[in-house]
């Protein structure tokens, strides 16, 4: 047993040996590529493209390219892909332009100052042009990946630094959308603010419901518009729904990938709130992972969404926000309202005896205290006063006597 144990082992160790120098060459030859990194600041340039190694030739294999966007705070990057052929296999759904990117990808991320990805926008494979993509902070970085399978001619995209603080491209359970400054009026200087809104699965689609729009024609404008695809790919735009013919609720059709919400006012009038949502269609004996709407039938929403203070079912279906238990930590702040309450009513107490207290003190001290200089002198003068009255009145007296006696005398 011993000298089979020891056999194998150097088996295994020839193996691990053979697996080494077969796959060396690949990695010396990565090592010794040219590093494939670009780098766009907005205070070199406004605007600009970026393309795929070799764009429009097909692109290298074994490629791991980064295209990092650095704007200046306050700025936004908008991205309009122009090309997009990649490697990947379609979805298995009767949507189009849904696919798994196993092998090679475009990814689009968020960055921090410090330029860490911070949010995934999307990841791209395929035919399939993506709608434009907004993003929510200054920074944003393109990874371009391929193995050595099949190559294709790439992606090509046109990038914009926007000074709109506003918009952006999500593929989250759901939102708020609101105009800058909202609930106040819009900041002065024109704005031009679009909301992308893709579905982050094949078997989902996109809700929006406006809950207050305020909209001057003549200065500001609200549209909504659906995203789609053709046979072969091409994007398509459908037609906006503007601001006079705004419903209450838009939702995405079955044939469309992207939801987007635009925002445009040029003096700083009008605004809008809404809430979207991302739901999935779920048979009546089906699983809901999140929240069954109760007036929407099928309807299933992420349960973070419920109770969030904005209506996430759609139509006037607002069980998600029905019975909903206080916030956490609502009935300890109501006992901690009381006991405070009740504290500083016992200080007011305390403060108002000693004040009488105080009040009583004084006015005793006042009917004991010894007189003042001012009260003495009075008091000398009244006495000295009295002194010379008794004075003048014993003289008197004397005299009278006096004349009593020589009168005797006389007689």
């Amino acid at each position: 047993m011993g000298v089979n144990v020891t056999s194998r082992g150097h088996v295994w160790g020839v193996l691990a040996l053979l697996m080494f120098v077969s796959l060396s060459p690949t990695v010396v030859s990565t090592q010794n590529r040219a590093p494939c990194r670009h780098v766009y600041n907005s205070d070199e340039t406004s605007d600009g493209v970026i393309a795929s190694p070799g764009f429009p030739a097909d692109y290298p294999e074994m490629q791991f390219c980064t295209y990092v966007l650095q704007g200046k705070a306050g700025e936004r990057i908008r991205l309009e892909f122009k090309v997009l052929e990649i490697e990947g296999a379609p979805h298995d759904s009767n949507r189009p332009c849904f696919y798994t990117c196993h092998h090679d990808y475009l990814e689009v991320e968020e960055l921090n100052d410090a330029d860490q990805p911070v949010r995934t926008l999307g990841r791209y494979c395929g035919n399939c042009i993506p709608p434009a993509l907004v993003t929510s902070r200054p920074r944003a970085q393109l990874t371009f990946v391929t193995d050595e399978t099949k190559n294709y001619r790439g992606f090509q995209a046109d990038f914009n630094f926007i000074t709109n603080d506003c918009g952006g491209t999500y593929r989250v359970a759901g939102g708020v959308l609101e105009s800058p400054g909202f609930p106040g009026p819009v900041p002065r200087g024109v704005f031009e603010c679009e909301w992308v809104l893709e579905l982050s699965s094949p078997s989902n689609d996109v809700s929006v419901q406006f809950l207050e729009m305020n909209i001057a024609d003549e200065d500001a404008e609200l549209q909504t518009y659906l995203i789609k695809h053709d046979d072969t790919g091409a994007l398509q735009i459908g037609e906006p729904v503007r601001t006079s013919e705004h419903p209450v609720v838009m939702e995405t059709s079955p044939d469309a990938t992207a939801l987007v919400v635009s925002f445009t006012s040029k003096t700083g009038r009008g605004r809008f709130r809404a809430s979207w949502t991302q739901f999935t269609h779920t048979p009546s004996n089906g699983t809901c992972d999140g929240f069954r709407c109760a007036e929407q039938p099928g309807r299933c929403i992420h349960a973070a969404l419920v109770c969030n203070g904005f209506p996430n079912c759609g139509g006037r279906d607002g069980s998600d926000e029905r019975d909903c238990a206080p916030p956490p930590g609502g009935s300890d702040n109501v006992v901690v309202g009381i006991v405070v309450a009740l504290v500083l009513a016992v200080l007011l107490i305390i403060a108002a005896a000693c004040v009488g207290h105080a009040y009583k003190q004084r006015q005793a001290d006042k009917r004991g205290r010894p007189m003042r200089s001012t009260d003495a002198r009075a008091s000398t003068r009244s006495n000295k006063r009295l002194k010379e009255n008794m004075k003048m009145q014993t003289e008197e007296e004397d005299e009278e006597a006096r004349g009593l006696r020589d009168g005797n005398q006389h007689a």
